[in-house]
């Protein structure tokens, strides 16, 4: 029978390597950079960036991401038209996108979905990509998905241009435009959760420059409809990221103690 340590203790043992290694209790999230957030436009030659990879909980980049782990990358434009984007290999998966029509799009990414556990044994606190199922002095154990969206804004666009789901299981909606903001402002956000509000969801967010370290310039939590205000403290390249927790489901017991959905979306603010 797996054996669990006392609450007290877990709780002592996180204050201190959270305390020393951020993010070490936690699966690594994911999200996606853009060179260029707001490309210029050509009729003849379009609008080009490049898309890659962020990953762990240093932001904008810390680890690589393995090139078998994408199970979606794609392009979606503001008419809801959808297609595959073939993610470069190596380093951190950086992938040239052509838009060869203004307006709002948005790249998607999900990853595999697993497990990650951290326990005690023999005087150290051991990490595994994998469920607890076996182990003894379980720690932490978590069930992880990660979902996540970058807007790209090209020409000229409206309001609600970002505001169309795309339908994964977790998401970050934007319900303005955050190109139409000026630094100081408030973007309004909803967060859904297989298809409804996350009520009382965990949100934060932060910037490139803000810290080196896994701090986030804002947080807060979504109200009963699942909607928040992110305020714009700096311009550059953000990031807000949306966090559901839930208790292992039955079916999950012998492998996990919680579950764990995070998505991000990522956007320029001039």
């Amino acid at each position: 029978m797996t054996k669990f340590i006392r609450p007290a203790t877990i709780a002592m043992m996180l204050l201190l390597f959270t305390t020393f290694i951020p993010g070490i209790s936690h699966a690594h999230n994911l999200w996606l950079n853009a060179v260029d957030y707001n490309p210029s436009f050509s009729e003849r030659t379009g609008a080009h960036t490049k898309i890659y990879f962020g990953f762990g909980h240093k932001y904008p980049v810390q680890d690589f991401l393995e090139d078998d782990s994408l199970i979606e990358f794609k392009l979606i434009d503001e008419a809801g038209n959808a297609k595959d984007i073939e993610a470069e290999k190596g380093g951190f998966m950086a992938t040239p996108v052509i838009l060869k029509n203004p307006g709002a799009n948005t790249v998607t990414a999900v990853t595999k979905s697993g497990f990650y556990t951290m326990y005690f044994k023999d005087g150290r606190v051991m990490h595994k990509m994998g469920s607890m199922e076996g182990l003894d002095n379980i720690i932490l154990s978590l069930y992880y998905e990660n979902y996540a969206k970058a807007l790209v804004n090209v020409g000229e666009t409206k309001e609600d241009s970002y505001s169309m789901p795309v339908g994964h299981k977790i998401e970050i909606i934007s319900l303005e435009n955050p190109y139409l903001k000026r630094v100081g402002e408030g973007l309004k956000i909803k967060v859904l959760y297989n298809g409804r509000p996350a009520s009382f969801c965990d949100i934060s967010a932060t910037y490139v420059g803000f810290s080196s370290e896994e701090d986030y310039a804002f947080s807060n939590k979504t109200g009963s409809d699942g909607i928040s205000e992110v305020r714009l403290l700096a311009p550059g390249q953000w990031i807000i990221r949306a966090v559901v927790r839930n208790q292992a489901r039955e079916s999950f017991k012998k492998d996990c103690l919680e579950e764990k959905y995070s998505a991000t979306l990522t956007f320029g603010v001039k």
